[in-house]
């Protein structure tokens, strides 16, 4: 599915089937490592932030996150790469257990936080970038949109 600048995949990884970009899955270990973390900002933010929701690791969905945020062109990619991240954390943390109300509450906080303040860090490292920027619809679509099909 077309999303933005991102074509999104169902995968697996370490047991847990996530959603991410395409380019994720066929991304190399060491292109992970470069361009995701954890769920923290780093250095100390990292204590303040954990990669574990009651002991359920959500790694997966922050690198999925990062990796979104580096690879993003707009501010729909933004948005589609926090979705993503809630839902890959949702995925992750809701197994049944007796933990699960708490680990969702991390999670809408840990999505909140992003939603909310994580513009400066989707920015990072994009020279150019222009706010107001807007994809261009094609005009069938906007056909289909103003006529109330879609």
């Amino acid at each position: 599915m077309k999303v933005g600048s991102f074509d999104l995949q169902m995968g697996e990884r370490e047991g847990f089937h996530l959603v991410a970009p395409d380019s994720y899955w066929r991304a190399s270990d060491q292109e992970l490592q470069g361009t995701t973390g954890g769920c923290g900002p780093g250095a100390l933010g990292d204590w303040f932030v954990p990669d574990t929701m009651y002991g359920e690791s959500v790694f997966l969905a922050c690198q999925i996150h990062d990796f979104c945020y580096f690879k993003g062109l707009t501010l729909q990619d933004k948005r589609t790469a926090d979705i993503l991240f809630l839902l890959n954390m949702v995925l992750i943390v809701d197994d049944g257990e007796l933990l699960d109300t708490l680990r969702l509450r991390r999670v809408m906080t840990y999505y909140q936080a992003v939603a909310s303040a994580g513009k400066k860090a989707f920015l990072a490292g994009k020279e150019g970038f222009k706010e107001g920027y807007k994809p261009e619809i094609p005009a069938n679509v906007m056909a289909d949109l103003q006529t109330g099909i879609v």
